[in-house]
């Protein structure tokens, strides 16, 4: 991929992180300072097309990211925002400011979801489970799909089966399943982390459709990892 491509890439998935509608190549022209031509612009995203990192839906000109796409931007542009999200940790720092274990891990939780507003789910064993969040979730435009919203609702209802592979795992570090790499569905992504709290190990995880702020869930997402390791 040209160093251009990649710069239009990047501004296809942040416009329509932002937007949740298709990014024409009028939008990429106002928005990126490229200094080329909006039919340079059409050519180079007929490439990314080609190559599967965007997709055009039936229904409008504009672009739409790929998992393909979501996760080459994920690799080279998804870092260190820790400066961008300061006061936001301050929120969960607060939130955590307890020696009750199980309360400080449910107020983190439902901080968590009402900062991204994404749901987040608490696992400890696949018996043992709490989520908050679920209202966001499903008053975020994809989910005015109903059949999206059934097939989800079914894995909710296995959520035991579903998480119990990798509950079995340690994730010191975020991981972050786009797509069909998701155990929530192929239009969805989920961010999961393990934590040791004084009541013993478990996973945290971020769930949401595929738009969502990696960069920005994913370190606050640390942040709550370490609050609860503390």
């Amino acid at each position: 991929m040209t160093e251009r491509q990649q710069q239009l890439l990047k501004l296809v998935v942040d416009l329509y992180i932002e937007s949740a509608e298709p990014v024409s190549s009028l939008a990429l022209a106002e928005h990126s300072d490229l200094g080329v031509s909006s039919a340079t612009i059409r050519n180079e995203l007929v490439a990314l097309e080609n190559d599967g990192y965007i997709a055009s839906p039936h229904t409008s000109a504009g672009r739409v990211p790929t998992d393909k796409g979501y996760r080459y931007y994920i690799e080279a542009f998804v870092g260190d925002e820790s400066r961008k999200s300061e006061r936001e940790q301050g929120q969960l720092r607060r939130r955590a400011a307890t020696h009750d274990a199980e309360q400080r891990l449910r107020q983190v939780a439902q901080e968590l979801s009402a900062l991204t507003g994404e749901a987040v789910v608490i696992t400890r064993s696949p018996q043992q489970s709490y989520t908050t969040g679920m209202s966001r979730l499903f008053a975020q435009p994809e989910f005015n799909n109903v059949e999206l919203l059934r097939q989800f609702g079914e894995l909710m209802d296995a959520m035991d089966g579903v998480f119990a592979p990798y509950l079995a795992q340690r994730f010191d570090n975020v991981r972050i399943f786009v797509g069909d790499q998701s155990p929530f569905g192929d239009r969805t992504s989920s961010l999961m982390v393990s934590f040791n709290d004084g009541n013993g190990r478990g996973m945290i995880s971020i769930l949401g459709p595929t738009r969502m702020n990696y960069a920005y869930n994913r370190v606050l997402l640390q942040e709550v990892q370490r609050l609860l390791n503390q």
